[in-house]
């Protein structure tokens, strides 16, 4: 039995326009009422989350989202971090100099601000801040604290330039992150434990629910940590290829509530993995 479900949030729960659906929003009300726990698992920030979080009442004591891709867990109701794995300002330099021969910009990004070494940022990284409802912060790498931390690094860049980046990523970028592209603008690095699969491991122990009782629903590639980490993994009709490989169930796509799809199903199944 479905204990808990796992939700990705843009290309998933929202629609392309970023709207949440109110069929969507009926399917998760009535599985939390029968007892499952819901958690959203997010590349974006926790600023990010709150107003989604309210609009379908996870807002409250017991409930967790998953922030910038895992590197923060969030407690709902006192709205402050309480597990992370985290990344520092030294491996922000570090990744800035191994992407410095492709036309790309580097930022870095906490739970409170969004950090870049650029007077003038790039029209890429203004409309990521924005998405994260965060301010950019100028910054240069030597005025950060000693123990300053970061949730994730943020490679941003014109799509092609991404592209050639993505096709020919530093071996050592690779090997000393976790580094994933979300976006045609965007590649995420972090911590290298870092990733939404673990961060729903760690709040699955934490319940005392077991892998077999997880239910995840995702669209993107990293998203596919989760689907792995669930013991039923649905991805959206709208996912990349490499994704649906991962999945016991392809539901809807986010314009036709593909979310609430599937979880009308698992009600109409008793909370039982269905085909």
């Amino acid at each position: 039995m479905i204990k808990l479900i796992t939700i990705d949030v843009d290309g998933t729960l929202v629609t392309p326009l970023k709207r949440l659906t109110s069929e969507n929003i009926k399917a998760i009300d009535k599985a939390r009422d029968m007892g499952v726990h819901i958690a959203l698992a997010s590349g974006r920030p926790y600023s990010g989350m709150k107003s989604i979080n309210k609009k379908i009442g996870l807002d409250r004591k017991g409930n967790f989202t998953v922030c910038q891709n895992g590197s923060y867990i969030f407690d709902n109701a006192s709205h402050k971090p309480i597990s992370g794995t985290f990344q520092n300002p030294v491996d922000l330099k570090i990744v800035d100099d191994l992407v410095k021969d492709f036309n790309v910009e580097v930022s870095a990004m906490d739970h409170e601000g969004f950090y870049s070494r650029h007077k003038k940022p790039s029209i890429y990284t203004k409309i990521d801040a924005r998405i994260s409802k965060l301010p950019i912060t100028y910054v240069k790498y030597g005025d950060f604290a000693d123990n300053k931390t970061f949730g994730r690094i943020l490679i941003l860049g014109k799509r092609s330039a991404v592209d050639k980046l993505y096709r020919n990523m530093p071996k050592d970028l690779c090997e000393k992150y976790y580094a994933v592209r979300t976006a045609p603008f965007l590649i995420e690095v972090m911590n290298k434990k870092t990733n939404k699969g673990y961060a729903i491991s760690v709040m699955a122990e934490d319940l005392g629910i077991k892998q077999e009782e997880i239910m995840s629903i995702g669209n993107e590639r990293n998203d596919i940590p989760m689907l792995e980490q669930a013991g039923f993994a649905v991805a959206m009709e709208n996912s990349v290829a490499e994704l649906k490989s991962h999945a016991d169930f392809i539901t809807k796509s986010n314009r036709k509530s593909g979310v609430g799809f599937a979880i009308n199903k698992l009600i109409d199944n008793n909370l039982e993995k269905f085909t």
